[in-house]
């Protein structure tokens, strides 16, 4: 399991939004699509903004603290057919209990409490990429050269590939000038 921190949201030209998680000591991302009451709960909390009255987010972790528990821990434990699945970990009596929960809700609360978020492997060998391998890092300049083995470097078999090329093209759509 690896540690992930939000890097950035993105929106594309068509106001679709992605949130980037990165890992925190490695070189892969993770692009999650999100609704756009969630990218702008997170971008709330991204930015440190207080908010005059609780949201929906707030509400949850008032309840589970009122309630006598403490939310431990975010988990995104699975990928299927294209959509990611995440676990908020609460520590309540003495016992761990998961809540199923979309990863874009479990982000917003992971980032009001500074609680750590975790991705298994299996969903970082699925759908982990290079930050550069899609030019987001240098997109007007030449790619420099590699190995032809680095260059082509893809987690994914071909059935993963052709499922997940809809995503690239999104990708490739995104506003991604952070000036």
């Amino acid at each position: 399991m690896d540690e992930m921190i939000v890097d950035s949201l993105k929106i594309n030209a068509m106001g679709q939004r992605v949130m980037i998680l990165k890992q925190k000591k490695g070189p892969l991302f993770l692009a999650i699509w999100i609704a756009a009451a969630e990218a702008d709960a997170i971008a709330i909390r991204m930015q440190k903004v207080d908010v005059p009255r609780p949201l929906t987010h707030d509400l949850f972790c008032n309840m589970v603290e009122n309630f006598g528990g403490k939310i431990q821990k975010i988990i995104i434990d699975n990928l299927d057919n294209g959509t990611f699945f995440a676990k908020i970990i609460i520590l309540a009596d003495g016992k761990e209990i998961e809540m199923d929960s979309r990863p874009s809700d479990a982000m917003v609360i992971a980032l009001k409490l500074g609680v750590p978020v975790f991705c298994e492997s299996k969903v970082i060998e699925k759908a982990g990429f290079k930050k550069s391998n899609l030019d987001i890092d240098q997109p007007n300049q030449e790619e420099p050269e590699t190995n032809q083995e680095s260059s082509s470097y893809s987690p994914l078999g071909e059935k993963e590939r052709k499922s997940l090329s809809v995503f690239e093209s999104f990708i490739d759509s995104l506003d991604i000038d952070e000036k």
